[in-house]
């Protein structure tokens, strides 16, 4: 059965299951805790699961500084670079962080965390799971292995693909050179997971030609639960990064369209990232008085700030749509709220959207279509109630993380 579409739990415990892998997996990734966006909240989670079930899981990471662009306070001298968190050995250590999100920094910061990191290695493995991004953190976890033990790549995103679609300040030259260095280090791993058909499908463009599981990123659908509704004026929410592939200048042309029709409608952008100053100059210029920016909520606060939104925004950049998921729909579906996505038919994001039935999705970059389905599912609570119960129901059934932490364990038997 393809890993995607399992929905029982298996009723051994998982400390029996994979007995043999217990004090020797090690988690290979640049984000993690406290980091509240991208790949770092499954990793922290898969992490936790393995203590919880006494796998005695290692992590080794950098300080963590994303979205920032800046390593967190209370991070930057070393503070946590040992630490226990919740029975997980976590080791941090210093690397590069570049001021700039662009592509050229990012490739900077992830070599020199890939270079960190072998320095810090005192061991090896039986089962190294390392994360993509950074594809030289793919390309170092070989190293971390022990004889006959194995490793998996989890390709969250594919970086050359949205280097090139997304014109991250790389030249075609060396877009390319990412392109063979990315295959390269996939194909030196012993399976390598996707999170949709769709990325396995570019990855095996790129020339990957190891086994490809179809997993997506779990959910805790026990500390994200359904809260209830909000009553007064709609609010629309966007949260997570707040960078060039999220395709933000889209919420900022449907809120200058809502305005234009006078429509008693409010969108709250939460998040930080390289493009959160320029979007708060852009919305000032423009006079865009629907909109407010705040940080991201705690992430024991996480329920009450989904159930804060009428309606959750999920745009994408149309160039990057096949080589990267927002995770975030997921956590939006486990707390029974609905979404509006700016999805290209085919991509991804759309054919989850149509698996779920958690949310509507419209062609990237129509601001009176994207205001269209938002006033229609605004007025219309039956609507909002039966898209938001789909997607919990959904969450519940196929990514809850009991069901998706073993299968990405299973990976390395």
């Amino acid at each position: 059965m393809n890993a995607a579409h399992s929905t029982l739990v298996d009723a051994r415990p998982a400390s029996d299951e994979f007995r043999e892998f217990a004090g020797s997996l090690l988690l290979l990734s640049n984000y993690y805790h406290p980091e509240p966006t991208g790949s770092a909240p499954p990793i922290t989670d898969l992490s936790l699961w393995l203590a919880e079930n006494d796998l005695k899981p290692d992590v080794l990471t950098a300080r963590p500084s994303y979205p920032r662009n800046a390593v967190y306070e209370g991070y930057e001298a070393g503070q946590h670079d040992h630490e226990d968190f919740k029975n997980v050995n976590v080791r941090r250590v210093k690397s590069y962080v570049a001021g700039s999100r662009g592509m050229i920094g990012r490739l900077l910061s992830e070599t020199s965390f890939a270079a960190a990191a072998l320095m810090a290695r005192r061991k090896r493995y039986r089962g190294v799971v390392c994360v993509c991004p950074s594809v030289f953190v793919v390309l170092i976890a070989p190293l971390f292995r022990a004889p006959h033990g194995r490793v998996v790549a989890i390709v969250h995103d594919i970086q050359s693909g949205l280097a090139a679609n997304l014109k991250f300040g790389m030249a075609g030259a060396l877009t390319q050179i990412l392109r063979r260095l990315e295959a390269w280090a996939l194909n030196r791993c012993d399976r390598v997971i996707a999170l949709t058909p769709g990325m396995e499908h570019e990855l095996r463009e790129l020339g990957v030609k190891r086994e490809i599981e179809i997993i997506p990123p779990q959910v805790n659908v026990r500390e994200i639960v359904p809260m209830p509704r909000q009553v007064g004026r709609p609010l629309l929410v966007y949260s997570g990064n707040l960078g060039k592939k999220q395709g933000l200048d889209q919420v900022l042309a449907l809120a200058a369209e809502l305005l234009k029709r006078s429509s008693n409608i409010d969108i709250l952008i939460r998040g930080e990232g390289s493009e959160r100053h320029s979007l708060e100059e852009q919305v000032a210029r423009e006079g865009l008085s629907n909109i407010r920016f705040a940080d991201l909520a705690p992430r024991e606060q996480l329920s009450e700030a989904m159930a804060a939104a009428t309606i959750h925004l999920v745009p994408q950049s149309p160039g990057g749509a096949n080589f990267a998921l927002p995770s975030k729909i997921f956590s939006i579906m486990a707390a029974e709220r609905p979404y509006i996505a700016t999805a290209e038919k085919g991509t991804p994001l759309a054919l989850i959207t149509a698996r779920s039935g958690a949310g509507i999705c419209v062609e990237p970059g129509d601001a009176s279509s994207f205001a269209n389905s938002v006033e229609s599912l605004v007025s219309n609570i039956d609507d909002q109630v039966s898209l938001g119960l789909s997607g919990r129901s959904y969450v519940e059934t196929t990514i809850d993380r009991e069901v998706v932490c073993r299968n990405i364990i299973r990976t390395i038997l």
